[in-house]
């Protein structure tokens, strides 16, 4: 396990607050592109899932200049491929100055991982780690944790719901949320990458290839909840945002901390498209 102390305090989920304040602006901006055509496969044109399918959401923090990752990245793979559990992997970056630069390591991916610590109340991040339904961390490369934090600390009740549908070029999400308990969640949009296998030729893991599964190219939050469900339609055209390659995306709802960090998931959702 590597690890380093988060010095950069920043108020937990900055990015996030902001986005909060913008949510009518997003939606709208939504509807306004709606038009828009996308170069997403045109296979399986109507799809529809929704989170009464989901039994946990697992979250892998992961650098492919990690000694210790790759282990995790085997496991988290192949986890990734239960339908029951929806597998998000973020690549960070702050292990790149060690001789790899992370092809899939991004700055936003980092912050979140810090925003989760904060929420932790801690200051130390490391990888690789796996959050189980925004609530426990686990070492990612030790599969019993994982599987028992999920066993220990279940999806949020409180009759929260996501569902999401392709039809063409199109999807529109549904989403609700019953007794939140006072805490506040948001509706969010992760979108992730096919599953791909990278050689690191520098570096701690120079000479291994690398199986990286389902790897987060960005996400953004569609709406807050204020008591009444949220619908949004959006063209799919509207997930190549990152210019990275599109294998799915899904839907997450999370509440915030009151310091508007991320706390636990209360439900999610999960299309595979398949790459493109």
């Amino acid at each position: 396990m590597m690890t380093t102390q988060d010095r950069l305090f920043r108020p937990a989920m900055s990015a996030g607050r902001a986005a909060l304040r913008k949510a009518s602006q997003s939606l709208a901006a939504i509807s306004l592109v709606a038009s828009l055509t996308t170069s997403l496969p045109v296979h399986a044109q109507e799809q529809t899932v929704s989170s009464s399918r989901t039994s946990a959401v697992i979250e892998l923090f992961s650098s492919q200049g990690c000694t210790s990752c790759p282990p995790a990245e085997r496991i988290f793979a192949e986890m990734a491929k239960e339908s029951d559990i929806v597998a998000l992997a973020y690549h960070v970056d702050y292990w790149d100055y060690i001789g790899w630069s992370d092809t899939l390591g991004s700055k936003a991916n980092t912050e979140r991982q810090r925003a989760y610590a904060r929420s932790f109340g801690t200051s130390t991040i490391y990888t690789p780690q796996v959050v189980v339904n925004g609530r426990k961390d686990v070492i990612g490369s030790r599969e019993a944790d994982i599987r028992r934090a999920i066993a220990d600390v279940p999806l949020g009740a409180g009759g929260a719901s996501v569902a999401m549908r392709r039809i063409g070029d199109r999807m529109h999400i549904t989403a609700s949320v019953g007794d939140t308990a006072g805490q506040v969640p948001v509706l969010m949009l992760v979108n992730f990458s096919p599953p791909s296998r990278v050689e690191v030729t520098r570096g701690e893991n120079k000479g291994k290839t690398i199986l990286n599964a389902n790897p987060v190219t960005d996400w953004q939050i569609l709406g807050m909840f204020n008591g009444k469900p949220l619908e949004v339609d959006m063209p799919l055209s509207g997930l190549r945002r990152s210019g990275r390659p599109t294998g799915g995306c899904a839907a997450l709802i999370q509440t915030v901390t009151a310091e508007g960090g991320p706390g636990p998931i209360l439900a999610a959702a999960v299309l595979q498209f398949g790459g493109s």
